[in-house]
Formats: structure tokens, sequence, C-alpha cells
């Protein structure tokens, strides 16, 4: 029952972590603040302004997190994977224009580190430990016939 239960707190923490983007996003985009040339390493693009990239990786960390009620550590994945593709996306903005984005991604970067921790103790409940007895399905030796 645990291991259902950190599923949901991982799943909510994925969504949470999207929605925050999203929010962040929107405002942004009402704010106008001063995200530098939009652009992602060589790749250039009125689409990867910065307002476009937290609004484009917040959809995918909800769909994440909405993954993470039925595989927590596949929404997991997806959740710290668009949250790192941001992280990385802030520090290439320059010097003087990564400290204004940083505010729009702090929440969301807790909020999924938090998703993968608790789709770490999902997993780790859902693992048979070592000193643990198996039971129904998994018992049986190698030498049965069916």
């Amino acid at each position: 029952m645990k291991d259902r239960r950190m599923a949901g707190l991982a799943a909510v923490a994925g969504i949470v972590a999207g929605l925050l983007t999203l929010g962040g996003g929107l405002y942004a985009h009402h704010a106008q603040p001063s995200f530098g040339a939009p652009g992602f390493f060589a790749l250039h693009g009125d689409w990867l302004s910065g307002v476009h990239v937290l609004l484009g990786l917040g959809t995918i960390m909800v769909a994440g997190g909405l993954l993470s009620f039925k595989w927590p550590s596949v929404g997991a994945v997806v959740v710290c994977s668009a949250a790192m593709v941001g992280l990385i996306h802030t520090y290439g903005r320059g010097q003087y224009h990564w400290l204004p984005y940083l505010y729009y991604w702090g929440g969301p970067w807790v909020f999924a580190w938090l998703a993968g921790i608790f789709a770490g103790y999902a997993a780790y409940r859902n693992v048979p430990q070592i000193d643990e007895e198996l039971s129904d399905a998994r018992e049986g030796s190698a030498n049965e016939t069916w």
C-alpha cells in the first residue's frame, strides 16, 4: 500500500512541477523579462525563447506527472529530464540573462527533485528485499515442472 502512496506523491510532485513551470511561462509572457536571445546552444529561433521553453517543458512535466500514477519511475524520468533540459537551457543563457530565468525555474526544479525521490521510494517498495521471503507467484523452485 505504501508503494501506491509514494507513486501518488511522485505524480502530484511532477504535476505541481509542471504547473509551476506553465504558470511561470504565462507570467513571463505577461511580464516580458529579459532572457536574452532565443536559442539553445547552436539552435536559434523564436520558438526557443525563454517563454516558449517554459511552456513546452511545463506541458511535458505535467504529462510525466500523469504517467507517474501508473508507472512512477517512467513518469519521474520524464519530469526530471524536462527539468534537466530547463536547467541546461537556463545556464546556456549567458552571464547576465540566467539569473532572471532562474527565478522562474526554482520551484519546478524542487518539485521535480521531489518527484524523483518519491518515485525511487515507490520502486524500492515494489522490489523484494534480500531478507524478504518470496510470496505467491514469485515462490517456487527452478526444478518444478509446469
